[in-house]
């Protein structure tokens, strides 16, 4: 290895400057450090050097190291009380270097500690700590009266890349963090996992890390006998090695347990906190067999159990190595009520353990759909309905569940057809819960008989919350009473993240998409902000600030946020959301080959939902795009599906009136007036029954349909104009003055139109941030890069998209860096424009200088 290798250990330069002038007067120094941590790297440097200045060394403690004396010497000597002193012939003071010491002799101990104690010469040792050994504890001792004593730490994560740098290799970040976690910052196992990320392709860097740890590991264990491997057995449950513990699973003596301990401290593969690094772990297990390795772990059992000292995630670790125990399977089932998002990972490892999955089953699908695991859920839930001898309070549960699912899904028509048949009877305190997705769902009748078991249950905090929303949603079927459930929604939207029940759907979305469909984007806007300011925090939220901002009128923080959406991660019908609002803000911008993409991503979705309520704008705007596009074929399901839904429920105004104004949108692109008319009817009879939001929307179609006849006159159009502007709709205001402009007869009209349109534009000021930026959570040692034109954390990117970054940076074409990355062209393509959307970069040289500021690029390999 390298001289400049040698910066990444504490002091050993300043060691080597001592050395280089140990001839004036003698030092000493014990070098202490775990298995693989420079300790014999820096033995062998400091030998290197004496040797090349003529230094004499000595590995031997019982040499000695008084200075050699001729024959003459003692003659003259002897002389000296008869004369002047004889002229001395002293041989040069050989250099004490002795590695390992811990290995040594209790008599070669002794003899090092003399040795150090005469101050007759340089002595250099190197060992292992080992706080319960008496004679290295007096070593210790010794070298820190005459000298001093030097410990050598593992690497942290920000030394990785230094320590890279000076062997002559450098990784990418993301990597050199993998490296620190899997080998905690031993140099011997960073040495190795460097070695093999640099031979491997940029994107195989991870896995040729993982082998080569493992294999390292491997070989380090291959080298240890069998108690302290079975020492090391106890070190993967992360409970702490205890001296007295140890006596009692491994059967040995206290001073042999404390040297047992020891040893697997000082060894490079346990961490400080007692545990056996990971990729130690599979080999370990194979060395030992699955019989013995869990025979060790059981009694490690056994001794928590009995002494009560047993901790949860020891509890899970020893079911998940294979421990079978009623006592653990029973102690894990406690443990993952109180788990919060590991509750599933608790009560799959006590089904592994020998629980009966029966008894755990609905709170392990309820636990699995609060993590967003619905298959999960399901899989658990739905045996319950058809298992005999349920409770009436078990099977609600279970309903419960399976509907969270299906509604999640899309699927309200099959959640209703649950509460339907589960019935008023059996439904019990979950009434709300029922009555709301057979709202959602258009059986209004239904959810009325649901209600009016009601009153047999008292009104306590456990279902306040879903009270609330199945009276406030009743209430905006009711026509004048939307108001007031719009007041409600957004009440019961504060406590949406203090629930801690599996529900079909939150009260912030009910909220926001009720404001929006009622023409009040800002309300909805500050409905989020108030769920998000309390804690709720779920990707549905993003998806729903996004159509918000773009109902709003600003489209581009709406792309922005949409942009950043991972689909992945969504449920079903948020991912209809999002498809929603990425073709609405194509279909705004007028770009025709964004809007065919953004078609086909979402058309794929139609087959796997239904209509209802929560559903009826996407629709609404996937409609639009399908005319636009001339394949409406495969959104007319949709369409039908939610016109029969309003018809259902009476055509209520609070959900009705959005969804007919996509109609009289559709009707108009298709130029064909006929089809406007029963979108009209019901916006005009909620008109003339006193909605205002109706009435605004009757009075712009009537406008919109004279333009189209080539009635223009400015007043009409001016008032339709500010109707559409007061209810959020500044981008239908903006268009209709603009197509108004141009079918005016007169130059005067179409420029006092066109000026009109400009002003609806300008004045669509964005408004305030609907969610605050999503901050990327820092990895363990890294900090954020930061913008710098604000000084804020910059734009996460994905894992892939930081590959392409640092390969743009490199200066590879689209072609060069496809084949890098065994992706294609346009794929690599898509991700840079991706990358350029995120950081707000307007053009290729400010894309490359922005990635730079962001901190890419300063890894490439």
């Amino acid at each position: 290895m390298a001289d400049i290798a040698f910066d990444t250990l504490p002091s050993a330069r300043e060691i080597l400057r001592e050395l280089d002038t140990a001839d004036k007067e003698p030092v000493v120094y014990l070098i202490r450090g775990r298995s693989q941590t420079g300790k014999t790297t820096l033995l062998t440097e400091i030998r290197t050097r004496l040797r090349a200045r003529g230094v004499p060394l000595q590995d031997t403690p019982t040499a000695e190291l008084a200075p050699a004396r001729t024959g003459a010497d003692s003659i003259a000597n002897s002389a000296n009380d008869f004369g002047p002193p004889a002229v001395s012939t002293i041989d040069p003071h050989p250099v004490l270097v002795i590695d390992n010491a811990h290995t040594l002799s209790e008599s070669d101990l002794e003899a090092l500690c003399a040795t150090i104690e005469s101050g007759r010469g340089t002595v250099v040792v190197a060992a292992q700590p080992r706080p319960h050994d008496q004679l290295l504890r007096t070593l210790a001792e010794t070298v820190a009266r005459r000298g001093r004593i030097v410990d050598l730490r593992a690497l942290g994560v920000a030394d990785i890349a230094p320590f890279a740098r000076e062997i002559g290799m450098m990784v990418p970040r993301q990597v050199a963090q993998h490296i620190h976690r899997q080998t905690d910052g031993i140099r011997g196992g960073v040495v190795a996992a460097l070695t093999a990320a640099c031979s491997a392709r940029l994107d195989a860097g991870i896995l040729a890390v993982d082998a080569a740890v493992t294999v390292w590991a491997r070989a380090l264990l291959d080298n240890l006998e069998p108690d302290l491997l079975e020492t090391l057995v106890i070190a993967t449950t992360g409970t702490g090695l205890d001296a007295s513990e140890l006596t009692e699973v491994l059967g040995v003596e206290p001073a042999a347990a404390q040297r047992l301990i020891d040893r697997a401290r000082a060894s490079a593969l346990v961490t400080d906190a007692d545990l056996l690094l990971a990729p130690a772990v599979g080999p370990l297990r194979t060395l030992l067999g699955d019989r013995r390795f869990v025979a060790v772990q059981r009694k490690l059992l056994g001794a928590r159990l009995d002494a009560g000292l047993l901790r949860d995630h020891t509890a899970l670790l020893l079911a998940e190595s294979g421990v079978h125990d009623p006592r653990l399977a029973e102690f894990l089932s406690a443990a993952a009520e109180k788990a919060g998002r590991e509750a599933v990972r608790y009560y799959a490892a006590a089904a592994a353990t020998g629980a009966d999955p029966d008894l755990i089953a609905l709170r392990w699908a309820e636990a699995a759909g609060r993590n967003g695991d619905g298959e999960t859920a399901m899989r658990l839930a739905e045996p319950v309905l058809a298992r005999s001898g349920v409770s009436g309070a078990e099977l609600a549960d279970a309903v419960r569940i399976c509907a969270a699912v299906l509604t999640r899904r899309g699927l309200v028509g099959r959640a209703a057809q649950l509460y339907s048949w589960l019935g008023a009877h059996r439904v019990g305190a979950d009434w709300a819960i029922g009555a709301t997705v057979l709202s959602l769902a258009g059986d209004v009748a239904g959810a009325a008989e649901l209600s009016a078991s009601a009153t047999q249950w008292p009104p306590t905090g456990a279902n306040a919350h879903a009270r609330l929303i199945a009276t406030a949603l009743g209430d905006s079927l009711a026509g004048p009473a939307a108001a007031g459930a719009v007041s409600s929604l957004v009440q019961a939207a504060h406590a949406d993240s203090g629930v801690d029940r599996f529900l079909p759907c939150t009260a912030v979305s009910i909220a926001t998409l009720l404001c929006l469909s009622t023409g009040e984007p800002r309300r909805a806007g500050d409905a989020l902000r108030r769920a998000t300011a309390s804690g709720l925090r779920c990707h549905q939220l993003q998806a729903l600030a996004a159509w918000t901002a773009m109902l709003g009128g600003d489209e581009r923080a709406a792309a922005a946020t949409v942009a950043a959406l991972d689909h992945d991660s969504l449920d079903v019908r948020d991912r209809l959301l999002a498809h929603g609002v990425t073709v609405g803000l194509a279909r705004r911008s007028g770009d025709h080959a964004a809007l065919a993409r953004a078609w086909q991503a979402a058309y794929l979705l139609f087959d796997d939902v239904e209509a209802d309520l929560l559903a009826l704008l996407p629709i609404g705007e996937l409609w639009l795009a399908a005319i636009r596009l001339r394949d409406e074929r495969r959104i007319a399901p949709l369409v039908d599906a939610a016109l029969a839904l309003l018809d259902r429920m009476g055509q209520p105004p609070a959900w009705s009136n959005a969804f007919h104004w996509y109609g009289v949108q559709a009707a108009i692109a298709r130029q064909s007036p006929t089809e406007l008319l029963p979108h009209a009817k019901p916006l005009k009879a909620a008109a003339e029954a006193g909605d205002r939001h109706a009435a605004v929307l009757a009075d712009a179609g009537r406008t919109w349909v004279l333009m189209l006849r080539g009635e223009v006159s400015v007043g009409p159009v001016e008032a339709a104009v500010a109707g559409l502007t007061e209810i959020g709709m500044s981008w239908d205001a903006a268009r209709l003055a603009s197509e108004a402009a141009l079918a005016a007869a007169d130059s005067a009209t179409a420029t006092a139109l066109l000026k009109l349109a400009r002003t609806v534009r300008t004045d669509a000021k964005p408004q305030d941030p609907v969610l605050p930026p999503a901050q990327p959570a820092a990895k363990e040692g890294t900090e954020p890069a930061a913008d710098p034109a604000n000084g804020e954390p910059a734009t996460m990117l994905s894992e892939r998209e930081r590959e392409v970054a640092e390969l743009v940076l490199l200066g590879l074409t689209y072609r060069e860096i496809g084949a890098r990355l065994y992706i294609s062209a346009k794929t690599v393509e898509h991700h840079v424009a991706r990358i350029r959307r995120r950081i707000g970069a307007r053009s290729r040289s400010e894309l490359l200088s922005m990635l730079r500021a962001m901190g890419h690029g300063s890894l490439l390999v």
